[in-house]
């Protein structure tokens, strides 16, 4: 179990956070840039100092406000992040056996080369490897080390699809084998869901929501939390049968073609613009008497065609930019799940 209760201090804002991460658990720190998400990974790495509070790992305590109760390369903390920090004096296999227990055996050794193809560039140093070989021998690196949790801070920038699909399916099966709590920082929202057992948000220092990815994504608290998690359209609340004053969250891929009873409320609009999106449609809506929405489509519509949208089961928030709760009639009428 890793335990972190903490208030860091940055010159922008305090960043407060409190986590208690199971081991074989995995949590993806989601936000904006500058939101203080490194800063708490760092602290947990024992790489910033903490004003308040204690972080704790397997029970022992790494670090209490104003002092470090064990020192870095103790704390059994695995962080692999965008600056690879590989030996540049060291061949690749030099630097994969920088760390091991003594005694480990040679079978995980060879057995995660292989799998992230690094058998044949073992003589090589850093500088000879491309970027994505650099990142993986970073990641085999951590892996083959002697840790108790594992901490990822955004590293997979820069990297192929291919590449980021094969090491994130490295680290999913270490975290199992291993039972160790994750920590993964990211400000991409598709690489937190296909990491995380809990997606918790984060902006200017503090934690707004935790909980499962998709009931995160599905149910903002508020209209901040919905704008970080891609909602780009909020509409008056009339067009769903609500207050006027009440806007309407519409994330671009919870919006379905045509009418669809039970999943939510139905809008009519016409198409301003449109564009592909990987193996979709990107379109603009223009829904009579508001702002054009966005959605993501499967089949290509026409610019100026007249065309229906269902919202799936769309997030309501009130003035001050809270979350309504919906009672059981209104999403019944909405059309819409509880």
């Amino acid at each position: 179990m890793l335990e972190c209760n903490v208030e860091i201090r940055r010159r922008e804002f305090p960043v407060v956070a409190a986590l208690a991460v199971a081991g074989g658990e995995r949590v993806a720190l989601f936000g904006p840039s500058g939101a203080g998400k490194t800063s708490v990974i760092e602290a947990i790495a024992g790489l910033v100092p903490v004003q308040r509070g204690r972080i704790a790992l397997d029970g022992r305590a790494l670090t209490i406000a104003g002092s470090v109760a064990v020192p870095v390369h103790q704390r059994r903390v695995g962080l692999v992040s965008q600056n690879q920090a590989l030996f540049p004096h060291m061949s690749v296999r030099d630097n994969l056996r920088f760390g091991r227990p003594e005694g480990s055996g040679e079978a995980a050794f060879h057995r995660l080369g292989e799998r992230l193809g690094l058998t044949a560039l073992l003589g090589a140093r850093p500088h000879a490897l491309s970027g994505g070989q650099r990142q993986r021998v970073a990641f085999a690196r951590t892996l083959l080390s002697d840790y108790r949790a594992l901490l990822l801070d955004e590293p997979y920038t820069g990297l192929d699809a291919a590449l980021r699909t094969t090491l994130a399916a490295v680290v999913a099966d270490a975290v199992a084998e291993r039972g160790v709590p994750a920590v993964l920082v990211t400000h991409d929202l598709a690489e937190a869901q296909d990491f995380a057992d809990r997606l918790v948000v984060i902006d200017r220092g503090r934690v707004l929501q935790q909980g499962a990815p998709d009931e995160v994504v599905a149910r903002p608290v508020s209209r901040r939390v919905a704008e970080l998690l891609g909602y780009r359209s909020f509409l008056s609340g009339r067009l769903i049968g609500r207050a006027a004053e009440e806007r309407v969250g519409i994330h671009p891929e919870r919006v379905q073609a045509g009418v669809r009873p039970g999943v939510g409320p139905a809008l009519a609009g016409t198409v301003e613009r449109l564009r592909p999106r990987g193996g979709q449609w990107a379109v603009e809506v223009r829904v009579d008497g508001a702002e054009p929405l966005c959605a993501v489509l499967p089949e290509r519509a026409g610019v100026g065609e007249r065309i229906a949208l269902t919202l799936v089961d769309p997030p309501v928030f009130g003035p001050d930019g809270t979350a309504r709760r919906r009672t059981r009639e209104q999403a019944a009428q909405a059309g819409g799940g509880m």
